[in-house]
């Protein structure tokens, strides 16, 4: 395991609430005791939702919400008068009620914070860890999931990543259809993202796939593939991720 799928792992349990027996917990922790960088992230990330959950939990909710709900039961004129109040209390409540059923099921998320093209916004999210929705090791699951859940996928994708150990999937609202994100672990952490070419129409890529360099060892790839947009993001050198995508010829 390295620092990028510890780093995967350990965001969804930023707020203490720890899996008993869980082995990639274990060793995603263990990590933290000998690299100084991914411990430090990991107060932060701690830090910074511990305070959010604070200001979530100091919410000053309306004294008459309890009132207002009841008299959304009662049928009649009454309700009709006072329909504008009550819309405006429900909206506040149903805000309120989603950000803490969000919060504590899948923690902070702060993938909205990633701007700019979408090669480039992949990569900084990469770096910065993703927060995960769905876990599975089988890459066919992760797959199901998403189409489960109203992704339209390639036809085809990198056969030699799918052969891989899965990590995890979520939805990225980077776009009006949303963007797929798949995680694999090859040592270190595979990033592929899948949008739609429609809605990323500056977006410029080869027939096949480019390579591109970045900061610290990562390197990212993106392709085309009839009406989708492909990113690969990972912290390995070019000929490394190009091994992956060998057999592999979009259309």
């Amino acid at each position: 395991m390295d620092k990028n799928e510890a780093k995967l792992i350990l965001s969804n349990y930023t707020l203490g609430d720890t899996p008993a027996k869980d082995d990639r917990f274990d060793q995603a922790l263990a990590l933290t005791d000998s690299d100084p960088e991914l411990a430090s992230w990991w107060q932060r990330q701690k830090e910074g939702d511990a305070m959010v959950r604070d200001k979530l939990g100091a919410f000053d909710v309306p004294s008459d919400l309890r009132s207002a709900l009841h008299e959304t039961l009662s049928a009649g004129e009454r309700r009709r008068r006072r329909i504008s109040r009550l819309k405006t209390v429900f909206a506040l409540a149903a805000g309120f009620t989603i950000a803490f059923l969000a919060y504590f099921q899948y923690g902070i998320d702060r993938s909205d914070n990633y701007k700019g093209p979408l090669a480039e916004r992949a990569y900084q999210y990469s770096v910065d860890g993703p927060r995960l929705t769905y876990f599975d090791r089988d890459t066919q699951k992760l797959k199901d999931w998403l189409v489960a859940n109203a992704f339209d996928l390639p036809d085809q994708l990198p056969p030699r990543l799918l052969e891989l150990e899965g990590i995890g999937c979520r939805p990225l609202k980077w776009s009006t259809d949303r963007v797929a994100l798949m995680c694999f672990n090859a040592e270190t952490v595979y990033h592929l993202f899948i949008g739609y070419e429609k809605d990323f129409p500056n977006f410029n890529a080869p027939e096949e796939y480019a390579f591109e360099p970045k900061g610290d060892g990562w390197t990212v790839s993106k392709w085309k593939d009839k009406e989708f947009v492909l990113v690969l993001t990972a912290k390995t050198p070019v000929s490394v991720m190009s091994s992956y995508l060998s057999s592999y010829h979009p259309q």
